[in-house]
């Protein structure tokens, strides 16, 4: 192989379109369907399965990201990259901070509220989350732009 840090690459794009592109559909096409068609009995319990699932992909994500990430700033970049993937990385971590405050908080007092049929409780949390998975998608964004565009920035 010619240039053995384009398979990371690769597999860094996958776990970026998987996670963004997630959160994009889920936040921008999803959401506003459900809450369009279904009252909080229907629609809070489908939001709950609906994060599970997309969650376990978000783990698998944030490993792929990390993992390839480290492959090409260590392998490719000896340690010393420039600013854009200086940039990336502290917007990776700043990303990864605020998945797993989504997953260890909010997500488990939303699922708990759900199992409860507590309608307000499973809002208010959902409501949490949303915002801060608001936050991820920008922050998101603005990394895949930085990682496209890198230097000529």
């Amino acid at each position: 192989m010619k240039y053995p840090w384009a398979f990371a690459i690769a597999l860094h794009q996958l776990g970026t379109i998987v996670w963004v592109g997630g959160m994009f559909f889920a936040h921008l096409i999803l959401r506003p369907a459900v809450n369009a068609r279904l009252g909080p009995p229907e629609r809070l319990p489908l939001m709950q399965l609906v994060l599970e699932r997309f969650f376990r992909w978000v783990w698998i994500a944030i490993l792929l990201l990390w993992a390839s990430g480290s492959w090409v700033f260590l392998g490719v970049y000896g340690g010393r990259a420039g600013m854009p993937i200086h940039a990336m990385m502290g917007i990776a971590a700043l990303m990864t901070l605020v998945f797993l405050f989504i997953r260890m908080r909010p997500y488990p007092r939303m699922k708990t509220a759900v199992a409860a049929s507590d309608w307000p409780a499973a809002a208010a949390q959902l409501g949490v989350i949303r915002r801060l998975i608001s936050v991820n998608l920008i922050l998101g964004l603005v990394t895949a732009v930085v990682g496209a565009a890198g230097p000529k920035l």
